[in-house]
């Protein structure tokens, strides 16, 4: 099976865990396994350390994986990228001032209703006060507050948009400085995928598991305490930056203090004791004897005499000695 008859499996990412340097990243792809067993998750970024890719199967599907390797597979350069970039950043400029003229015309809808006040009718000249209803001062405030909630309740929806185009924009505006700078030496695009091999059949989901370079945070606390009180509150704020060339929003992001490059075992604790300090035993000569030494010799106590005991005896025998003259 060829790199191009592999099945490609698009992967989603769902939880990054943030170390002090570095951050560890969890992907995940569902698909059925071909009859080959090789599947290629697409969607890995370029900063990724192939020796830290992982990969399982989810779930109790009878499925499980055997290989995983980091594959880097080139293709021919889009020579307009840039130009496309840039049109994508036109396109998004317009629809987040598009989407900034909806949430002004809103704000303007609120202050407008929230400007109406009940009027009260004029009073004519030398003449006496007339009363208003009661009830029609409650209904013009139903009224109004009504209208401010629905109001309100769309502002948020535009308000959300709006960081959504802005967001979009961001990112955009990052790809195009990334890609006006980038001069290869030959037309040629890399992207990064790892290619595994799975046992089994049928629908299965895969969760690859790998660190990257490029993240860090840092934690910042704040303590609120009120003068003469007796408890206080404090808060727990971190601030993560990342350049791994992946996007983390909406992505679940959990922090830990340790190194991820470094191993982190669990240090072996000694006892100790609470008493009166005694020196140390001398140590002992004597050893136990090892166990089966009864048995060491049984194949030689059972093999029979020695072979010099069976051999007949020389000792006064006359030897035949010839000489020649």
């Amino acid at each position: 099976m060829t790199a191009g008859t592999v099945p490609r499996w698009a992967s989603a990412l769902d939880t990054v865990v943030v170390y002090a340097q570095g951050a560890l990243c969890r992907r995940l792809a569902r698909g059925t396994v071909p009859a080959g067993g090789r599947i290629r998750v697409t969607g890995l970024p370029r900063s990724l350390d192939p020796d830290s890719l992982r990969a399982r199967v989810v779930g109790t599907s009878g499925v499980r994986v055997t290989e995983a390797r980091v594959e880097v597979e080139a293709g021919p350069e889009d020579t307009d990228r840039p130009g496309t970039l840039l049109r994508e950043v036109e396109r998004l400029r317009d629809d987040c001032a598009a989407a900034q003229g909806r949430r002004n015309r809103q704000l303007t809808l609120i202050e407008e209703i929230s400007a109406v006040r009940p009027v009260p009718p004029p009073r004519k000249r030398d003449g006496p006060h007339r009363r208003t209803p009661v009830d029609a001062w409650l209904e013009l405030s139903d009224f109004v507050d009504e209208r401010l909630t629905g109001l309100h309740s769309k502002l948020r929806g535009l308000e959300e948009e709006l960081r959504r185009v802005e967001h979009e924009l961001t990112v955009a505006v990052d790809r195009l400085s990334r890609a006006s700078t980038d001069a290869p030496a030959a037309h040629v695009a890399t992207s990064f995928g790892a290619v595994l091999t799975l046992d089994g059949t049928g629908e299965a989901e895969v969760e690859v598991e790998y660190g990257v370079p490029g993240a860090v945070w840092a934690p910042a606390y704040r303590l609120t305490y009120r003068q003469g009180g007796d408890s206080g509150r404090l808060l727990l704020r971190a601030s993560v930056a990342q350049r791994t060339g992946e996007d983390w929003t909406g992505v679940r992001i959990a922090l830990a203090t340790a190194d991820l490059r470094r191993r982190t075992d669990l240090p072996r604790l000694r006892s100790a004791r609470i008493g009166r300090s005694q020196p140390a035993p001398a140590p002992s000569g004597w050893r136990a004897h090892p166990a089966g030494l009864n048995g060491l010799f049984a194949g030689y106590d059972g093999a029979g005499p020695r072979p010099d005991a069976a051999a007949p005896s020389l000792a006064g025998a006359a030897v035949p000695v010839s000489s020649a003259f």
